[in-house]
């Protein structure tokens, strides 16, 4: 199929699934300008108008909503048709696109994604970091990495991992300096929570919640107070001095890391890969 028309076809489905021309834009890498000429361009040699447009919104029109299947069974069948020239060639190309939480920014990815781009070299990699949910669907994600409990059945799930959540303190913090070797020696109101922790019963109803794991890491860095923080992203922390790990003795409920995807069947090999070298370098950390 013509490269021309995918992208074309691209620019149409991405800002129907977004309704939004500028979000197409920001995921294609275009301009807002370039994603209205191939619209207007798919327009022009279709000879029928996709769209109602006003100031606001972006609607289909009747024949839009035809023209829009049309353009997923195409994208389909030209994905299909490079999947098997990839494997044919043993040369995988394009763009896996990654959804993971915020924390795994701070150096869990590095490594898994230096084999990766030695391996593919015909390959891009989108990374979109954020703590909340989002549909893959919507999204276009290939894949996400998301951590404790799914609750969305119609996803696919490969388990990656299971880590543990360790409270620290930093060193700089007045309590640290205190005996710790119970729960009932922590002080009961500098406890930082977050929403995925929130419901282990040994510790009290927490001072601070938030919902980004990074942030809680930062602040209890910051000496504002203790915390359940992930082993793996703070380890070298508790390697240099900077955090102390309370009740060494303690375990609690470990959480699980999985890779999301948004079928079942039909995996592109690269995507298949990168869910294989993410597995590998969590189990060793």
């Amino acid at each position: 199929m013509n490269p021309k028309m995918i992208r074309s076809m691209k620019a149409f489905t991405r800002t129907v699934e977004l309704n939004s021309m500028s979000g197409a834009a920001k995921e294609l890498h275009m301009t807002v300008s370039a994603v209205s000429q191939q619209l207007q361009r798919l327009e022009k040699d279709n000879g029928i108008a996709l769209f109602h447009r006003n100031t606001r919104t972006l609607t289909l029109t009747e024949a839009g909503k035809v023209f829009y299947q049309s353009c997923l069974d195409m994208l389909n069948i030209a994905s299909r048709n490079q999947e098997q020239w990839e494997a044919l060639t043993k040369t995988p190309q394009g763009q896996i696109k990654m959804i993971a939480p915020v924390g795994f920014g701070g150096g869990l990815l590095s490594e898994p994604l230096k084999k990766l781009q030695q391996e593919f070299k015909n390959v891009h990699f989108q990374l979109h970091m954020t703590d909340e949910p989002i549909d893959l669907i919507t999204a276009g994600a290939d894949l996400a990495i998301r951590i404790g409990p799914l609750v969305d059945s119609s996803l696919y799930a490969r388990h990656l991992v299971d880590w543990n959540m360790i409270p620290c303190i930093a060193a700089s913090h007045p309590a640290a300096q205190k005996p710790i070797s119970r729960f009932n020696d922590l002080p009961e109101d500098c406890f930082i929570g977050h929403m995925s922790n929130s419901s282990e019963l040994e510790f009290p109803q927490p001072k601070i919640m938030l919902n980004n794991m990074q942030t809680v890491v930062q602040l209890t860095l910051d000496g504002v107070g203790y915390a359940l923080l992930p082993e793996p992203e703070v380890k070298h922390y508790i390697e240099s001095g900077h955090l102390l790990r309370l009740l060494p003795e303690w375990t609690g409920s470990p959480y699980s890391v999985h890779a999301v995807l948004p079928v079942k069947d039909n995996i592109p090999a690269k995507t298949e890969r990168t869910v294989e070298v993410l597995s590998e370098f969590f189990h060793r950390l």
